[in-house]
């Protein structure tokens, strides 16, 4: 339970009126506001902070979009999931957001869908094999010339569905089933004269559906990169983008123009990135080669959103043991300021996650509190909700302040 004084330091910590330092060596949870100066933050996350206001009132008709890109920690949904459950609450619910079809990986998770899925060919951005560079909005092209399926089950009602894909000439059909559906309830050719992305956008009827499986209707190839599982016509969706195995740098094997269009087709309102636990391994890493990699990549997917927020966040505490002891990666220091320098570069907002789960302490506090894995890299479920909460109260306690100061103003 949060004592006063702790709620005092948690909020003064949102407002920047004291070093993250003071609490570092205090349980994770209550370390819970760090990162860039308050009136730094406000101001970059303005847009985002403009449209949940909108959102927060439920008859607006505002959907509020966050894409969340990352590596393996973002793979499971976990922190990803449990600041959408959050904001959720607190702006209304929009639904899961975006999906792969296929991955070419395993432990993919979304929390809230439960999907099953066959037949693919998939192509993954980090490879960067595809000469074309068309790897869609998550980073993963598949394709079939037919039977190829995916499944999502939600754990509430669905009320609409958008899939992204290819056109091009003699392109095949997608299918799409409602609830088990023994026939296809819609089917879209994705044939077209001249080759380009395009979003299939399906509306459930009154009531929503919980299931909904996509199929390769056959006719000809089909190219797909994903769906977009939404909720009522209001509220917020955080789409969870993460590789395994992925460094922001990889991004550039993306053709430009079809990462902008991906942007524009899904128009979120913040960006955010999300990366440096498999970059810190990198041989001859350098603050200025880690850093030049962070810009490249937020100006390459910015393009698709100028007018959107954005925001750094680092990578979760990772450790190592040395003499018997656990201490956190020193490679995280040159990680960090590389993204500290690139997100002040670029003019996004920054969050500093090993901050707020204990600094210096962070990796021997979460394993104390058995809230990462034995390999001192990865969090186990409880060291996912943990970290989500963290990035909840920062998010609602930023929120809260530029409203109130908003409001004062007026």
């Amino acid at each position: 339970m949060k004592t006063p004084l702790m709620r005092f330091c948690a909020l003064a910590l949102a407002l920047g009126l004291m070093p993250v330092t003071a609490l570092a060596a205090g349980p994770p949870a209550e370390v819970s506001q760090v990162g860039t100066s308050d009136a730094t933050v406000k101001a970059r996350l303005g847009p985002l902070l403009e449209a949940l206001r909108a959102a927060e009132d439920p008859d607006a008709k505002r959907i509020v979009r966050v894409a969340w890109w990352g590596d393996s920690a973002v793979v499971s949904d976990g922190y990803t999931g449990k600041l959408r459950e959050r904001l959720q609450a607190r702006f209304g619910d929009a639904g899961p957001g975006f999906m792969l079809l296929d991955t070419t990986f395993d432990g993919y998770l979304h929390d809230g869908v439960r999907m099953k899925r066959h037949g693919w060919s998939s192509s993954n951005v980090i490879q960067g094999n595809l000469k074309s560079g068309l790897y869609g909005y998550g980073g993963i092209q598949s394709e079939s010339f037919g039977g190829a399926a995916t499944t999502y089950e939600a754990d509430a009602p669905l009320t609409s569905v958008s899939v992204f894909y290819r056109a091009f000439p003699k392109a095949g059909d997608l299918q799409l089933f409602a609830d088990d559906a023994p026939n296809a309830t819609a089917t879209e050719s994705t044939a077209g004269a001249t080759p380009g992305d395009r979003v299939w956008r399906w509306e459930a009827p009154p009531g929503g559906v919980k299931t909904v499986k996509i199929r390769a209707g056959g006719g000809g190839q089909t190219v797909a990169y994903g769906v977009a599982l939404e909720r009522g016509d209001n509220g917020v969706t955080i789409d969870a983008l993460g590789l395994l195995g992925m460094r922001a740098r990889r991004w550039l094997n993306a053709d430009a123009d079809h990462v902008k269009a991906q942007l524009e087709a899904r128009h979120p309102e913040l960006l955010v990135l999300n990366f440096g636990g498999n970059e810190r391994v990198d041989p001859g890493l350098t603050a200025d080669r880690h850093k030049d990699d962070i810009v490249a990549t937020l100006r390459h997917l910015r393009a698709g959103a100028p007018e959107a927020a954005c925001l750094v966040v680092g990578p979760i505490a990772h450790g190592v043991r040395v003499k018997g002891k656990v201490v956190l990666d020193p490679d995280l220091k040159t990680v960090y300021a590389g993204q500290r320098a690139a997100a002040e570069e670029v003019g996004c907002a920054f969050f500093d996650t090993v901050a707020a789960m204990g600094g210096d302490d962070a990796v021997e506090l979460f394993r104390k509190q058995k809230r990462i894995g034995g390999d001192l890299s990865h969090l186990n479920g409880a060291g996912h909700r943990a970290v989500g909460d963290l990035l909840a109260d920062w998010f609602i306690a930023t929120y809260d302040a530029w409203k109130t100061e908003t409001a004062a103003a007026q």
